[in-house]
């Protein structure tokens, strides 16, 4: 009998301790065995986003635009993806961009690399932006004073030294922005003139605006 009510008595223990490791299990991420890898991608507007995780690839699509409360301006909608294989407890996953969309450049924003199982949900953030470029020329014939130029689309200015063969304004132009260049301020003397100094930004940094000074009339 003694025997019999000691080997309950243990029964009991060790079904208490199952469920409690169970538990323990659960609340840090332990209780399942296979965990999907997936996330939400921010900013994107373009198509071509290839995500990698252990040389499985997802293209991403974008899914539109939205307005958000007390905004008039439409912004990206985030996307969820998910990587159609999963990753079983103590793996260890690394969603990787591998190629960005057109006209943006996308970078990891958190969660990216871990080990399945230390969180119960996976939440890898990818951000994207569109490419920003600079505006840059050539300078002739400034032969004293300062020459003040400014992008009259987006801001910025640039101020031009005498006898300086070239500018670049240090503030840059968003993709798919107008920019107009202009004299914001000509030398004393001078007369300045700007040539291919208005467009929309592309992919590329803009390198071919002139602008030419002369002696006042």
């Amino acid at each position: 009998m003694i025997l019999e009510a000691n080997l309950k008595k243990s029964t009991l223990a060790l079904s208490a301790l199952t469920l409690a490791l169970a538990a323990g299990l659960s609340a840090c991420g332990g209780g399942s065995s296979s965990y999907t890898i997936g996330g939400i991608v921010t900013g994107l507007e373009h198509p071509g986003l290839v995500l990698s995780n252990n040389g499985e690839d997802l293209t991403v699509a974008p899914a539109g635009y939205e307005t958000l409360p007390g905004s008039t301006v439409p912004t990206p909608k985030n996307v969820e993806y998910a990587f159609r294989n999963q990753a079983g407890y103590g793996d260890t996953y690394n969603v990787t961009v591998k190629a960005s969309p057109a006209h943006q450049i996308c970078g990891q924003n958190g969660g990216n690399t871990d080990t399945a199982g230390r969180l119960s949900v996976i939440n890898a953030i990818i951000s994207c932006v569109l490419v920003s470029n600079q505006i840059s020329g050539t300078v002739t014939g400034l032969t004293s004073g300062e020459l003040v130029l400014t992008n009259g689309s987006t801001g910025g200015t640039v101020t031009v030294p005498a006898n300086a063969t070239s500018f670049t304004l240090q503030q840059p132009v968003t993709y798919g922005q107008t920019f107009g260049i202009t004299v914001l301020t000509k030398p004393a003397g001078l007369t300045c003139t700007v040539s291919n100094g208005a467009g929309i930004m592309g992919d590329d940094p803009v390198t071919t605006v002139a602008v030419a000074c002369r002696p006042d009339a």
